[in-house]
């Protein structure tokens, strides 16, 4: 008789473990992003091309046909590459605390709150003093993001194009793991000296359309883990062996 509860006592605790693992398990749902198979269309409206701001260390390259008098702006082309990549401050132009920047012969240029094309086009007008026919060609050098968290490849990365969106970076760091929240991505930013908090949910539709997507210099990308990491199974094949069990055993009981 008493082997008898015991067994039934045994059973009883391996069908909740198995209904906890069962409701535990992360779905390919949980895998997705932008959960929709409808076409989603761009809101131009919404699209905010990023403007510089203080800190900011920019590449500044000026192509022309007339003889280089003034090469100091093509210095990549003639320096050390290995060198420039280690410390890239010894060849870039720093937007200081005061949004100037301070150009070699052309003085002092407002840069912050200006994109990338209209600070090209305000160098240009003061280049063509200088060179003839000149193409002015501008770069971010540091620009750069942080991800941690639930992703294979922490760490910082040096984004070349100012317009990243955080599936780009995420694809950076080898993707979010298997246990990444997709629903709430945190990103810290720094806005006018204050950093601002917010989170980002990659599963809905309108996350293309959304300000907050498109990332800034130096944000901070920081992926929570899901409840379910601390109790879910990696291998499904695990889950099955355990249900199949648990069902063999209970009708042994009954055929007993």
């Amino acid at each position: 008789m008493y082997i008898y509860y015991f067994v039934k006592l045994k059973f009883t605790v391996l069908l909740l473990l198995s209904v906890c693992v069962l409701s535990s398990c992360i779905t390919n749902r949980d895998l997705e992003y932008i959960r929709s198979n409808q076409e989603i269309k761009k809101v131009k409206a919404n699209k905010q091309d990023y403007r510089l701001q203080a800190g900011d260390l920019l590449s500044v390259q000026i192509s022309t046909v007339t003889e280089q008098l003034h090469d100091f702006f093509n210095k990549e082309q003639t320096s050390n590459s290995q060198l420039m990549v280690q410390n890239p401050y010894l060849y870039g132009y720093l937007i200081k605390d005061d949004g100037f920047l301070n150009l070699p012969s052309f003085g002092q240029v407002k840069a912050e709150g200006f994109t990338l094309s209209e600070l090209q086009n305000i160098i240009k007008q003061i280049a063509v003093s200088y060179f003839e026919q000149p193409v002015v060609k501008l770069n971010i050098i540091n620009f750069e993001v942080s991800i941690l968290g639930e992703v294979n490849a922490p760490g910082t990365y040096k984004i070349v194009d100012p317009e990243t969106n955080i599936l780009y970076a995420l694809s950076l760091a080898g993707d979010m793991t298997q246990f990444g929240n997709r629903k709430r991505v945190k990103v810290i930013r720094n806005e006018n000296a204050i950093n601002r908090v917010f989170y980002v949910d990659l599963t809905t539709n309108g996350v293309l359309n959304n300000t907050d997507f498109i990332l800034q210099s130096h944000d901070i990308i920081y992926v929570a883990p899901l409840r379910k990491k601390f109790y879910a199974f990696n291998n499904i094949t695990n889950v099955v062996s355990m249900v199949l069990s648990t069902i063999t055993l209970y009708l042994l009981i009954n055929k007993n």
